[in-house]
């Protein structure tokens, strides 16, 4: 059994973000556009209150 370490990409300049880190943000920026994209039907009233 083969093992691979493919250890995630790291940019030259830290404050640039990677392919994979562009891909989640557009995902994550684009949730309320698709209906079953993940916390479309949270709101803020429906996260516990921790004080």
């Amino acid at each position: 059994m083969e093992q691979i370490n493919d250890p995630p990409e790291t940019p030259k300049d830290a404050t640039q973000a990677t392919e994979g880190q562009r891909e989640e943000q557009d995902k994550l920026d684009r949730q309320d556009e698709d209906p079953e994209g993940p916390a479309r039907n949270q709101t803020y009233r429906d996260i516990p209150d921790e004080n």
